[in-house]
């Protein structure tokens, strides 16, 4: 039966022996087998197996980063596009995989799966694009750390300072300014705002404090225009 539910799976481009397959599907077989009051027929088990394609597929590429070292092209292509969940977990080893065999055309969808099953964070790393820069700076994917001037660079930092002054009030805004630093998370924050556990904190450098002093300046200013014209 091996063999059949290999073919009609699509599973033979792993290019594992029977032995390893057997394994890879024995757990998924017993659960369909126990469903039943007797045993199911061949024909049976595959048609349930093939009713089940996605959660076969992810099993198959749960399998194949627990069992094997190294992948060849067609298991690390096989994995990021029917491992889901999965791959996302092992999303470190993967673009190492994908770097190694020259599979670069997988990333965007590696980064896809990071985005939709993994814990996406404020800021993406300039290396290696993936938004998974933790609070001390480090690509959770790549390793890369990132100094504070390319975490801003990332994320457009002058522009996304105006949200600061466009969402909270000058006295938080003040203390953004006086403390010397803010809260990057899905929007800018000012310190004493509560904090995401991917939250990044980037210090303000003199002209960037300058600006919010600007900023403010200029919000006061138009509030007055509008009592005014009111």
């Amino acid at each position: 039966m091996v063999d059949d539910a290999v073919q009609k799976l699509g599973l033979a481009i792993l290019g594992l022996n029977k032995e390893s397959y057997k394994e890879m599907l024995k757990p998924i077989v017993e659960g369909i087998v126990g469903q039943y009051s007797s045993r199911p027929s061949k024909d049976a088990i595959i048609s349930r197996l093939r009713s089940a394609i996605n959660n076969v597929y992810m099993i198959a590429s749960a399998y194949l980063l627990e069992k094997l070292n190294e992948l060849t092209q067609e298991q690390l292509e096989f994995v990021v596009n029917y491992g889901g969940p999965v791959a996302a977990r092992h999303v470190t080893r993967l673009y190492r995989d994908a770097l190694k065999l020259g599979r670069k055309d997988l990333l965007p969808l590696l980064r896809s799966l990071w985005e939709q099953y993994g814990t996406p964070t404020p800021v993406s790393c300039p290396r290696c694009g993936f938004r998974a820069v933790t609070p001390e700076l480090e690509c959770m994917v790549c390793g890369y750390t990132l100094s504070e001037r390319e975490a801003k660079e990332a994320i457009d930092f002058e522009f996304r300072l105006a949200e600061l002054v466009e969402f909270y009030s000058s006295s938080e805004v003040m203390e953004a300014i006086e403390r010397g630093f803010v809260v990057v998370g899905s929007t800018i924050k000012p310190p004493s705002a509560p904090r995401e556990p991917t939250d990044i904190v980037l210090h303000l450098t003199r002209s960037e404090r300058e600006m919010l002093r600007r900023m403010l300046e200029e919000r006061k200013a138009g509030y007055a225009r509008d009592k005014v014209a009111r």
